[in-house]
């Protein structure tokens, strides 16, 4: 047989051989349904992204609600972006520690099925790590937020007395325009007190001349 008719019975026999196994071997769309892998951990991971916005969103709602309120943050620009990106920042480390949690889940369910190996062990050790980190992250970093609404609210409140000016109340008290009591030096508090004493005694001055007016 010349090399040309063996090659071609050859090409023959290898393309007849492809269509039986394409004709045997299901399609992925056409495996049967008891064939196909069934999901591991059975996370929609859009919707987990969505809800730890959500959850980021009132954890920080909760933090500093009590330093500055919602209708303060909303009405001010920077403060709204601010909260926004604090949110984001937040919500990715939220992520972050669902999908490794949920990881070290579908990771024991295997073990508990019987599926154990050494290196499944040392990538449990792995994730615990990570999730312990990013929960010390997640504390610090709501401190930290909670910190930094603090200065904030100082420097609101401090802008706001400087506009008002101090104010000199019924009980001779040196105070802000938010009635916060305003702390003096020793000259200062000896000026503030002539000052009063000055002022008492050209009341009684003008008190005594209407009284010998009258007589």
């Amino acid at each position: 047989m010349k090399v040309t008719e063996e090659r071609n019975k050859l090409e023959s026999l290898l393309n007849s051989a492809a269509d039986e196994i394409s004709n045997e071997v299901p399609m992925p769309g056409n495996i049967p349904e008891e064939l196909q892998s069934k999901p591991t951990m059975g996370i929609n991971f859009a919707e987990l992204k969505v809800a730890c916005e959500d959850e980021s969103r009132i954890m920080l709602n909760n933090a500093i609600g009590f330093i500055l309120p919602t209708e303060m943050i909303l009405d001010n620009e920077y403060l709204k972006n601010k909260l926004e990106v604090d949110i984001m920042s937040l919500s990715g480390m939220l992520y972050q520690l669902r999908v490794n949690e949920a990881m070290q889940v579908a990771l024991m369910n295997e073990v508990d099925k019987g599926l154990i190996h050494p290196r499944m062990f040392e990538v449990f050790s792995g994730l615990s790590k990570t999730i312990a980190d990013i929960n010390k992250q997640l504390i610090g970093t709501v401190e930290a937020i909670k910190s930094t609404y603090k200065d904030v609210k100082n420097d609101i409140t401090e802008k706001r007395n400087e506009s008002l000016g101090p104010s000199q109340g019924p009980n001779g008290m040196i105070t802000q325009g938010d009635g916060g009591v305003v702390t003096m030096g020793t000259k200062e508090l000896i000026r503030q007190v002539a000052k009063q004493k000055s002022e008492d005694a050209k009341i009684i001055h003008d008190i005594e001349a209407l009284s010998e007016e009258q007589s």
